[in-house]
Formats: C-alpha cells, sequence, structure tokens
C-alpha cells in the first residue's frame, strides 16, 4: 500500500506524540520517585527502542517528503518553519551550558522543558506540514538534503544495532557511543530540510 504525503507526516507527528509522552512519564517518574541507574540488559534495550521513535518518525516525514513537497506554503507554516529552526540552531549554540566538555563527543542535554516545547512544536509543524499544497518535483537539492539529514537520523540506530549483534555474539559491548551521538544528531538534521523549506 503506497502510504500518501498526509499519511506519512500525520504518522510521523503521531510518532512524535509517543515519544514527547515517553520522556516526559520517564522525567516524572525519575523525579517522583528517584532510584540508583542500574544497567539492566532489557530495560535499557526497551528505553533505546522508545527513544529511537523520534529519530524514525523524522525519517518517515523524509520518505513522505521524498516525491511531494509544499509548493506553497501558509503564512503560519513559514513562522513556525523560522521559529523551529531558530529554536534548534540556538540549541547547538547554548550547547556549552548544557555539556560536560565541548572538547570530546559528549551528550547535549538542554532544559527538559525546552526539550519539550521543542517537540510539541515539532508535532504542530508536522500536522501543519501534511495540510500544505505540495508539488511532484522536488529538486535535487532538496533530494540531497533530505538523503543528508535522513542518514544523520538513521546512523545513530545502524551502531545500535551493530553493537547490539556484537553484544548478543561476541558478549561485549563495542562503545560506538550511538546514544551520545543521537543526543546530537536530532538537533542537526532537522536544521538541513526546515531551512529549504525557507527559499
Amino acid at each position: 500500500m503506497k502510504l500518501s504525503f498526509k499519511t506519512t507526516t500525520r504518522i510521523a507527528a503521531i510518532g512524535m506524540i509517543i515519544y514527547t509522552l515517553f520522556i516526559v512519564t520517564l522525567f516524572l517518574i525519575r523525579h517522583i520517585d528517584p532510584t540508583p541507574y542500574h544497567f539492566i540488559l532489557w530495560e535499557d534495550i526497551c528505553v533505546r527502542l522508545m527513544l529511537n521513535i523520534l529519530p524514525l518518525s523524522l525519517i518517515i516525514a523524509g520518505i513522505g517528503l521524498w516525491k511531494e513537497k509544499p509548493a506553497t506554503v501558509s503564512k503560519p507554516f513559514r513562522i513556525l518553519t523560522i521559529s523551529l529552526l531558530a529554536a534548534l540552531g540556538g540549541t547547538l549554540i547554548l550547547s556549552p551550558f548544557y555539556v560536560h566538555s565541548i572538547l570530546g563527543i559528549t551528550p547535549i542535554f538542554p532544559p527538559f522543558i525546552w526539550r519539550v516545547i521543542l517537540c510539541v512544536a515539532s508535532i504542530v509543524w508536522l500536522f501543519m506540514l501534511g495540510n500544505q499544497t505540495t508539488e511532484k518535483t522536488p529538486s535535487l537539492s532538496f533530494h540531497v538534503m533530505l538523503i543528508i539529514a535522513m542518514a544523520l537520523l538513521a546512523l545513530p540506530i545502524v551502531l545500535e544495532i551493530i553493537s547490539g549483534i556484537n553484544l548478543l555474539f561476541n558478549h561485549s559491548i563495542l562503545g560506538l557511543r550511538s546514544g551520545v551521538l543521537q543526543t546530537w544528531l536530532k538537533y542537526i538534521a532537522p536544521l538541513l530540510p526546515l531551512a529549504h523549506f525557507l527559499r
């Protein structure tokens, strides 16, 4: 069954809603009943799968944009796009405030409320995206940006799979830093398509 542009954006938005509800629930549980962290393999796998909903949702949105791209966008959509672009860019520019070190690969964790605001804005953006008038002939530059953005989003997931296979067969963790990379790439990857919508 071929999914329409509107359907893929709705699926992506629903995925983002699930992700947002999960991180809010996890935040509340950890603050209401704080317990020391103990690594439990199956719990770690489940949490990683839930956190992967965000990049997978954005990849689905990218697949929907592959054949159809908004031809003209409404003023509210353009304003939200500019706001999201500025918010994501600002998050990265201010990243030294939320990382322990800017020299190595360290995770980026902006304030929790800010992350929720970004998620809610992204959900609204995806719903609005599905309502824009589309054209069937996206440009080559748009396709290149989509490929780069989707590859960046997929990279941590691929590294997780490689590490998981190694753990299964060799009983050792490779330490590919997929979780750390994901904290950065979920802010970096959307910048490229968002910038393209402003043309």
